[in-house]
């Protein structure tokens, strides 16, 4: 069960709460929106909905999330991010109780780097055999080994 008091130290919302009806929808459509959007379209989307603040929040938060689990200590992210450590404290404590979507995003960019490292290694690769074979075919026949 999700404890609630969490969501006491997160962004103010206004006093006047949601009908049911009304919240499930449009938390939905703004879900819905989320999955629908390319990466630029996502950034877009952010860039016109969340002011600076709330955008540098947001990313400082997800990074102290995939700090931790690197396995950084909590005085070290909060150094390195600038956050206090009972934020860290508190993100670390959520991240436990709710580590699905956390997972998720997690996994996708553990994904993302190992294809980027991947693609790094094999355009490595290529132009290293594109440059022996260039380079063996540019070779005048007198610089080519004798056979004796």
């Amino acid at each position: 069960m999700y404890d609630r008091s969490f969501d006491y130290y997160m962004a103010r919302i206004s006093r006047i709460p949601l009908e049911g009806d009304v919240y499930r929808q449009v938390l939905d459509t703004f879900d819905l929106v989320l999955g629908k959007l390319k990466k630029e379209e996502v950034r877009y989307f952010l860039l016109s909905l969340l002011g600076k603040n709330e955008r540098i929040m947001l990313s400082k938060r997800f990074a102290a999330v995939l700090l931790l689990n690197q396995g950084l200590s909590i005085s070290e992210i909060s150094k390195r991010l600038r956050l206090t450590k009972q934020t860290v404290l508190r993100l670390s404590m959520i991240k436990q109780i709710k580590n699905q979507g956390f997972d998720l995003a997690i996994k996708k960019v553990n994904r993302d780097k190992m294809a980027k490292e991947i693609n790094r290694i094999l355009l490595g690769l290529a132009k290293e055999s594109a440059d022996l074979f260039f380079n063996w075919r540019i070779k005048p026949p007198n610089d080519y080994p004798s056979k004796r």
